[in-house]
């Protein structure tokens, strides 16, 4: 047999979904303590670069507390970090549900606006100019949203202007 022990070499473990608590639903006592619980592993899988289990964590922590801007953050970081096109639909849907229930926060705007472009439509890359611009009106000394602008202006007018 293959004798289990914890894996030094060799082919990685098949991912194994972390265990939800379907036993709690949104109205459940206990499921805001749930869920912070899983949030709170989901940063700690996220720090280890654990995209998958974070964001499988972080969809459990929204199903249990759907209203916290946070948990859809960082279900939308690690999704923007897994890449794939149903990932980035999934991170920019994430991302606006959240600004759209917090105007201030910067990072959903962000978040938003790198999965629109990426996703390279028209409609989506008109969206990531607009949300780069309203996370530079929320912080507008920041470097990093400058030049998530103008990359995304470049895009726009390369491609669809």
């Amino acid at each position: 047999g293959d004798g289990g022990g914890s894996g030094g070499g060799g082919a990685p473990k098949a991912y194994a979904k972390p265990k939800g608590r379907p036993d709690l639903t949104s109205q459940s006592e206990g499921a805001r303590e749930a869920a912070e619980g899983f949030n709170d592993q989901a940063v700690k899988a996220f720090k280890a670069k654990d995209w998958q289990r974070c964001y499988d964590l972080s969809s459990e922590a929204i199903r249990l507390n759907p209203r916290k801007t946070a948990y859809l953050g960082n279900r939308a970081a690690a999704a923007l970090k897994i890449k794939s096109r149903k990932m980035l639909k999934q991170a920019a849907e994430d991302s606006v549900l959240a600004y759209e229930m917090d105007h201030l926060y910067a990072k959903a705007y962000v978040r938003a606006a790198q999965a629109h472009l990426e996703l390279g439509e028209r409609a989506t890359v008109k969206l990531a100019v607009q949300e780069w611009e309203k996370a530079l009106e929320l912080d507008p000394d920041n470097k990093s949203y400058k030049e998530g602008l103008k990359d995304a202006q470049l895009t726009w007018e390369a491609d669809w202007a």
